[in-house]
């Protein structure tokens, strides 16, 4: 038996399949972390429902594949063939038109199925490209270079995805896309292959490391500390390392592969458990690991054994491998585990990691195992179509470049405030998540535009949180208004309070409150706003702990804000979410130690804040020491998060 030259490159059709897995895995990226704020609404209903929905959603991946395989004639044998891809990208182009068109409960059915549909149509692309002698390879590189387009196309959105946005660019974007996927599938529909790798499953992490941190530049930006616009440069840079890497099969020795494995992990580690430059390059190590990790592990020893059945087991196998460490970091917030939520994406990187260690490549599809050589017996130099390969990664990089600009923050515009007067408007913003399931930036922008305030003190703000659409509304909000703004981690470093302000804030300090009963990480963020005739006050945006029942924990983080930020006779402000109401002790102990409700002194003591479509409660408060407040008003009508916005005119008293 002839031993296949593994040194050669990919065979002239590889570019066409690479751009496939690439343009699918773009859009399957983007439905998943869609399905975030969709399943937030789940969540409403509560955790159980949540979780059950999401499982359901994700497990039904191998139902779709089940049904592709059949209406294609391939259930029998389990490989898919062109017709197969074809024939899911043409429903999953459908489903994302459809899910562009629609909001509310419609959005709702029609998104989860998307993002279900989206991950069985990339599973069978990837089963059909890697069956063949050197698609490993080329599926890792596709899977590589779709997962630095998606980044990429982040970051000229602000983060905010077309997926979200009904207006023309978001259209463009839509048609775009699904329609360059069909085109690309309609290449491809004659071709078929037999063999099928075994180790498929590997999907299911690899993708949601992706969802979380590799596709994800406000996680980036958020867990280290940086800019957003540096952030994405660091992760679309790493997909196109790994691009580079993988092209030429010299450089996948074995202790590349071997180093490559052990590195997902430990990169993830660090990625979560550090800050600054160190988590930039835990995330930029990730990035170039785990594709090469995926070519070891979807390389095909001997095809997978036939059967529509196993191949759809398999696919379930991908959602669930998905979607649970995703659904086990959030659940933490609500249900804690027990122990530090970054493990479980640890495990999903440790999974990856064991699918694809191996020293020894296996060989190719019809070799004999015993005489192929493991490893290319010397260096070859790629023709002229893997070098178009190479080329793939433009796009990507051109677009970090381009949103280098739409995704920077903006500057203070002066040192001092307007007048001696400042207006101030708090909001708790839901990271970014409507009641009625939609995401929509430029809703909140505008409410905050319309009234012009100096400083805006936000609470839940998504910085590249799963459940929020992985926006990062701190920098777009920043950049959309022109204003400063500082921020503080608080559920994690993808969740937590902002302060924005048209002059310049100082002096910023970062107050952790007590956890208490729990179970989320609460925080406060305090800088000083400077007047226009130089005295200054201090603003502080915080969130109390939600559950009604936990006053004593309330109270232990109040006592710990005020000891960390003592007023003094100095002018100060707190905004934020106190998950208290008027009466209860919370209150009582803030106008114990001089602070003064702003509603209750200069608006209506009858207006209530949450939930915002039927507000029964008044949980959201600003308060003064040492301050005026005068017309103070709670924005009814104001549908962009599920509590409404207070605004208030203050100045030093006196």
């Amino acid at each position: 038996m002839t031993t296949p030259d593994r040194t050669s490159p990919p065979d002239v059709g590889t570019p066409t399949r690479v751009v496939l897995i690439a343009l699918l895995s773009t859009l399957t990226i983007e439905a998943v972390r869609a399905s975030g704020p969709l399943l937030d609404r789940a969540f409403a209903s509560g955790v159980v429902t949540a979780g059950v929905t999401a499982l359901t959603t994700y497990a039904a991946v191998g139902l779709v594949v089940a049904a592709l395989l059949l209406a294609t004639r391939r259930f029998t044998s389990g490989s898919p063939s062109g017709r197969t891809v074809l024939a899911g990208t043409l429903v999953l182009a459908v489903a994302r038109l459809a899910a562009q068109a629609l909001d509310g409960g419609a959005r709702f059915a029609v998104g989860l199925a998307t993002a279900t549909v989206a991950v069985a149509v990339l599973m069978l692309a990837v089963a059909f490209v890697a069956g063949r002698p050197h698609g490993a390879r080329a599926a890792a590189v596709g899977l590589a270079l779709g997962t630095g387009f998606a980044a990429g196309l982040q970051l000229v959105l602000g983060t905010w995805d077309a997926y979200w946005r009904h207006g023309p660019l978001g259209w463009i974007l839509t048609i775009a896309l699904v329609g360059g996927a069909v085109a690309v599938a309609r290449v491809v529909r004659r071709d078929v292959v037999e063999a099928r790798p075994r180790r498929l499953w590997v999907l299911g992490p690899s993708l949601g490391i992706a969802v979380m941190v590799l596709a994800n530049p406000a996680f980036a930006a958020s867990q280290s500390g940086a800019r957003l616009d540096v952030a994405g440069l660091v992760v679309v840079g790493a997909s196109t390392v790994a691009v580079w890497m993988m092209l030429d099969p010299q450089r996948l020795n074995s202790e590349t592969r071997v180093l490559a494995a052990v590195t997902v992990p430990l990169a993830l580690v660090a990625a979560f458990l550090t800050q600054g430059t160190g988590t930039l390059v835990a995330i930029g190590a990730l990035g170039v690991a785990a594709p090469v990790t995926l070519v070891t592990a979807l390389s095909v020893r001997r095809p997978a054994p036939r059967g529509g059945l196993r191949v759809s087991l398999a696919a379930s196998l991908v959602g669930l491998g998905l979607i649970i460490p995703l659904a086990l970091y959030l659940v933490d917030y609500d249900v804690p585990l027990g122990f530090d939520n970054a493990w479980v994406v640890v495990a999903a990187g440790v999974a990856l990691a064991c699918g694809g260690l191996r020293r020894r490549m296996p060989a190719l599809p019809g070799a004999d195992p015993e005489t192929a050589a493991p490893e290319p017996a010397a260096p070859r130099a790629n023709p002229v179509r893997a070098n178009a390969v190479r080329l793939l990664v433009i796009p990507a990089v051109l677009l970090a470049l381009v949103g280098w600009a739409v995704s920077s923050p903006a500057s203070a515009s002066q040192d001092r405030a307007r007048s001696d007067e400042l207006v101030l408007l708090s909001w708790n913003l839901h990271y970014g998540v409507e009641p009625a399931t939609a995401v929509d930036l430029e809703r909140i922008a505008s409410v905050i535009e319309e009234h012009d305030p100096d400083v805006v003190a936000l609470q839940e703000v998504s910085r590249g949180w799963v459940l929020g659409g992985g926006v990062d509304m701190a920098t777009w909000l920043s950049h959309r208004l022109g204003m400063e703004f500082v921020y503080a981690p608080a559920a994690d470093a993808q969740m937590g309070n902002a302060l924005l302000s048209r002059s310049a804030l100082t002096d910023t300090q970062v107050t952790e409150l007590p956890i208490g009963a729990g179970p989320q990480q609460r925080s406060a963020i305090t800088a000083t706003v400077t007047l226009a005739d130089g005295s200054p006050i201090r603003v502080t945006s915080v969130h109390l702990q939600h559950r009604d029942e936990n006053t004593p924990t309330r109270i232990d983080q109040l006592e710990a804000l005020l000891a960390a930020e003592p007023h003094g006779d100095e002018p100060a402000v707190i905004a934020g979410d106190l998950n208290a109401e008027p009466g209860w002790p919370e209150l009582e102990l803030l106008a114990d130690d001089g602070w003064t409700s702003a509603v209750d002194s200069a608006g209506d003591p009858d207006a209530l804040t949450f939930p915002s479509d039927d507000p029964q409660v008044r949980i959201d408060w600003v308060l003064g020491a040492g301050v005026e407040f005068s017309d103070v008003r709670v924005l009814t009508g104001e549908g962009s998060s599920d509590h409404l916005p207070i605004v208030a005119r203050v100045r030093a008293a006196g």
